[in-house]
């Protein structure tokens, strides 16, 4: 077991190299969501359509498409690439080494270490999850903590270095568009309650969904709202499936080389008095085929622990419900665990904490 301290990187791009990415396409006879493309370079650059566009997204589904392949080249999409190398070498360890690092004993909110497939609730038949996570904390990446780890982590750990610090560029980028066509107050931004050099729950999460047989082809994973501020995703194969607001089916979203997949949680949600959206998602096998083994990563940004989950002062924000329960951030993400837990999932109120909805949801 390794624990290692490192210094807290800054948040600068580095110089691009190729992706090399390839993704499987989606099938012609799916439904696939449309959604919205921004530009990392143009929000950056402070692009005023570029914005609105970004702010029309996160009010309406909750999922754009980031576009990272800018011109004044930087090594995010080679960072990447790396990541995906991580993420194999991570899981082809052996069961025995990966269980040292279980994520119940290291950490009580789930920020650093390994889940098992199994242990939470929904997935195969209804009943369990498919897929191994593991979860490395922003804390420990910035030097803030000691960590336990394995040493495959050491390896890669200029890799994590960048990645954490490209990240928190797109952060910036999308926090600080957003608190403007909100008019935020200027004491009161999102970017005030995600600080990238002070503590926060925020994690790097790797993912393997197992395969299914054929016979298990209808088994979709438990369909959820993720619980912290913005999910920025990477994948290169078909899988996640969105539940826009309002609509009856859910939608299949393409993967594309070059792009992260975005999406608001409670989070963003719950300070704007529900006016932004977290969006309902899942995945799931493609109609009539098995499910293929299919790696993901994603970093999760969340607001740090102490922060109030309740609408901040804004022309846009409607008032918020007085007979609401205003909890912490670090207390709704111990809620958000225990309903994804099968120890603790209670089926009456795990729906609603899940999904954030009360009545049925489609299942097709």
């Amino acid at each position: 077991m390794t624990v290692l301290t490192a210094p807290s990187p800054a948040p600068v791009l580095k110089s691009q190299a190729s992706s090399g990415s390839k993704v499987t396409e989606l099938p012609s006879d799916v439904v696939v969501a449309s959604l919205a493309t921004i530009s990392l370079e143009r929000l950056r650059a402070g692009d005023q359509n570029e914005a609105k566009k970004l702010f029309e997204a996160c009010k309406n589904s909750g999922f754009f498409y980031l576009d990272l392949q800018t011109s004044n080249d930087n090594g995010i999409l080679k960072t990447i690439n790396d990541m995906f190398a991580l993420d194999k070498d991570l899981y082809d360890l052996d069961d025995e080494e990966k269980i040292k690092y279980d994520v119940d004993k290291l950490s009580k909110l789930k920020l650093n270490g390994y889940k098992p497939v199994g242990r939470n609730f929904g997935g195969i038949k209804g009943k369990r999850d498919g897929f191994e996570t593991y979860a490395i904390p922003k804390d420990g990446l910035m030097g803030f903590e000691e960590f336990a780890h394995p040493a495959v982590i050491d390896q890669y750990w200029q890799t994590l270095q960048d990645f954490n610090s490209n990240m928190h560029v797109v952060i910036k980028a999308i926090l600080s568009s957003l608190s403007t066509s909100l008019e935020l107050a200027p004491d009161g931004r999102f970017e005030d309650f995600h600080r990238p050099h002070v503590p926060s729950p925020d994690i790097v999460r790797l993912l393997k969904y197992h395969a299914q047989p054929i016979e298990e082809r209808g088994a979709a994973h438990t369909p959820h709202t993720d619980l912290g501020s913005l999910t920025i995703l990477f994948t290169k194969q078909p899988g996640l499936q969105i539940l826009a607001p309002g609509a009856d089916h859910w939608a299949w979203v393409q993967p594309k080389a070059g792009y992260a997949v975005v999406n608001l949680g409670d989070g963003m949600s719950k300070l704007t008095n529900r006016y932004l959206h977290s969006c309902l998602h899942r995945v799931a096998p493609l109609p009539d085929r098995a499910m293929e083994t299919r790696y993901s990563l994603a970093y999760l940004l969340r607001a740090e622990d102490r922060t109030p989950m309740t609408g901040l002062k804004s022309p846009w924000i409607p008032l918020a419900d007085p007979d609401e329960e205003v909890v912490t951030s670090g207390e709704w993400i111990g809620r958000k665990f225990s309903a994804l837990r099968l120890g603790t999932h209670e089926t009456k109120t795990a729906g609603s904490v899940l999904t954030g909805q009360k009545h049925e949801l489609p299942q097709q």
